[in-house]
């Protein structure tokens, strides 16, 4: 056998061996169930169970200088806010040419939310809600975490009962709707 016939088969043995070991990882892949995934628990999306949620946090929390902008870890989308269509303006007033949040807004919401810690949404939400203060976000809304927008919510109050109750998935939609009632900012939010 000569020098380049020898090389010649090294080639092919070495191509042969790849086109194995890849066709090996496909098999081994497809051993796992189509509908098998890694995922996490959390509280449900659901447009019943977080739409007015995620109502209430872009009221709150979601202008365009707090958690309504692409930058933040947190990101709120809604009609008070950063909104998913380029073309449509932050303002909820249909006659003033807005337009209410739309379920994709509040999609792009939860899953912001969900997303930000979620081995600890998974805790909270295998718990039933019972410890809300692990996560992040409930820790700084409630004044206990250092928070840029100073304490948003006081423990017990509808605006805390509208976060905790979705966390441990049963939503007060009453709580929720006074929660829309209480101001955009916090009072010392405008001065930081």
């Amino acid at each position: 056998m000569t020098r380049a016939s020898a090389l010649g088969c090294t080639w092919l043995l070495v191509a042969a061996l790849g086109l194995f070991v890849a066709a090996s990882s496909v098999a081994s892949c497809s051993s796992v169930p189509a509908d098998a995934r890694i995922g996490i628990d959390a509280p449900s999306g659901s447009e019943d169970e977080f739409g007015i949620v995620g109502d209430y946090l872009d009221h709150r929390c979601g202008s365009l200088d707090c958690h309504g902008q692409v930058g933040r870890n947190l990101r709120i989308w809604g009609c008070e806010g950063m909104r998913l269509d380029p073309h449509a303006v932050p303002i909820c007033s249909v006659p003033q040419g807005g337009s209410s949040t739309t379920p994709d807004e509040h999609q792009a919401t939860y899953r912001s939310l969900v997303g930000l810690e979620p081995t600890v949404m998974s805790e909270v939400v295998a718990g039933h809600g019972l410890h809300p203060e692990l996560l992040t976000f409930v820790r700084k809304a409630r004044g206990l975490e250092a928070h840029k927008g100073g304490t948003l919510i006081v423990a017990g109050d509808d605006q805390d009962v509208c976060i905790t109750s979705w966390l441990a998935g049963q939503t007060d939609i009453t709580a929720c709707a006074n929660a829309l009632g209480f101001p955009i900012f916090p009072q010392d939010a405008s001065v930081e």
